[in-house]
């Protein structure tokens, strides 16, 4: 009994602290508006007609009048009708093998909820929008070329793959946006080790590959194959690790990849899908990826970037 009140006497707390913090959020920032948001995307260089992957926070923004809806309305108003916004929905609130794993578990695009916050969220109940099959990486998409991105997702066994979103976005010369993340938080790492394969110097997934139920347009549903990420070897990746986070950032901003800005009070940073992935391979093969822990990139003599530069401009 007294478990069960305190369980529930910390939930309580935790609802009343996220509303206080809402309120300080909204009397001590500046109050963002649609147009605000514009204007940062412009200043950062995205323009009409951009193809868009977009990774964001919406606190880090600020106080956006409106919420996660004005921050949407304003890409899809910068890109035009010419452009595509594309936004991950995953159903993830596990990891992959657990969702895998689930009894009973069927992902339905119409309803399954995305666990990726309030802007993810928030573009779920917009119209005209496409989502991909996927039960764990399901990704959505609106405007031009919103179709060809989602429409192959559920084919073969390479969620990140040929079939995928990340494919296409690169195939389509898109770009990745991150507002108020940094480098960690893009899943495209994970395109580059589907398409290396074998190539790439750490075997991330495990052997076993599962069929997990998905429900289609006319209610049939399919087997999808999903092949795990390996919990273990996630223990290191990079959202995990200060020193081959900060690392990857070097090398993408010396490179001149890494295009950084700000929109509203977030920090925030574009780089070319294409061009981003391109480098991950060339890292890849030389040994360092999102998997790499300081004391293996030293003993290589991979670090500091002066020493590998050269073999990256090649």
């Amino acid at each position: 009994m007294i478990k069960k009140l305190t369980e529930f006497g910390y939930e309580k707390y935790k609802k009343i602290r996220y509303k206080m913090n809402k309120v300080i959020v909204k009397r001590k920032s500046r109050h963002i508006e649609l147009d605000d948001i514009i204007t940062d995307l412009k200043n950062m260089g995205l323009k009409q007609g951009d193809i868009l992957l977009v990774h964001s926070s919406l606190k880090k923004i600020g106080f956006v009048k409106g919420g996660p809806k004005t921050v949407i309305d304003a890409m899809i108003k910068l890109l035009g009708p010419e452009g595509t916004l594309v936004i991950p929905t995953f159903p993830l609130h596990k990891t992959m093998y657990e969702l895998c794993t689930m009894d009973k578990y069927i992902f339905d695009y119409k309803t399954t909820p995305t666990g990726l916050g309030a802007i993810p969220a928030e573009f779920l109940k917009y119209e005209g929008i496409y989502r991909s099959i996927h039960p764990t990486h399901s990704i959505s998409a609106i405007g031009r070329y919103a179709k060809q991105i989602t429409e192959t997702h559920h084919l073969g066994n390479k969620t990140y793959g040929e079939n995928s979103p990340w494919a296409k976005v690169i195939e389509l010369g898109g770009k990745i946006l991150g507002i108020g993340i940094d480098l960690a938080w893009t899943t495209q790492y994970h395109h580059v080790e589907d398409i290396m394969g074998d190539e790439f110097p750490v075997k991330v997934k495990i052997d076993e590959i599962f069929k997990v139920k998905c429900k289609m347009d006319n209610d049939e549903l399919i087997d999808v194959a999903v092949q795990p990420l390996d919990p273990e070897v996630a223990k290191t990746r990079i959202e995990k690790n200060p020193f081959i986070n900060k690392y990857f950032w070097e090398i993408y901003e010396k490179l001149a990849i890494l295009n950084i800005g700000q929109i509203g009070e977030a920090s925030s940073w574009w780089v070319d899908a294409d061009r981003f992935c391109e480098m991950l391979k060339v890292l890849a093969k030389l040994g360092i990826t999102i998997y790499s822990t300081e004391k293996e990139i030293k003993s290589k003599n991979l670090y500091p970037y002066e020493i590998i530069k050269n073999k990256l401009i090649e």
